[in-house]
């Protein structure tokens, strides 16, 4: 899956870091792989997104939805790509946001899905931990 932007300034190491995370975490949801997915979670993330009209709470939630996924082969896109990311820091916090454009094998031909997104990261033990994201369709 091609995580990379399609236009990509220099980014400085720590920004960099934080695109890779969200990288990661993007590729473990669409490849079934929770326990990476709630390694890169805090125990208390909240979110909003399209699947429910409230606000989520909890790891608990995603890591089975992610588990549920992964048994639909369907459900899993052949490739994914992060549009226009932008890396907000303020200290031990941040924010990264992009459009995320999934590409999808529909008997043959390729159909696509967007969302714009928002994730909130705190750095706690020198390591970043999304605390926070919401998810819109586009």
């Amino acid at each position: 899956m091609n995580t990379e932007s399609s236009i990509s300034p220099a980014l400085c190491p720590e920004d960099q870091e934080l695109l890779d995370t969200t990288a990661r975490m993007l590729a473990a949801i669409h490849n079934g792989d929770a326990e990476t997915y709630a390694a890169l979670c805090a125990d208390d993330l909240t979110c909003f997104e399209d699947v429910c009209p409230y606000r989520i709470d909890g790891v608990p939630f995603h890591v089975s939805l992610i588990k549920q996924m992964a048994e639909d082969p369907s459900q899993q896109p052949v490739r994914f790509d992060l549009l226009t990311p932008k890396v907000q820091r303020y200290g031990d916090s941040a924010v990264v946001t992009y459009t995320r454009l999934l590409t999808f094998n529909d008997s043959g031909k390729p159909s696509w899905r967007t969302f714009n997104e928002s994730r909130v990261y705190v750095k706690q033990g020198g390591k970043w931990l999304m605390v926070h994201f919401h998810r819109t369709p586009t």
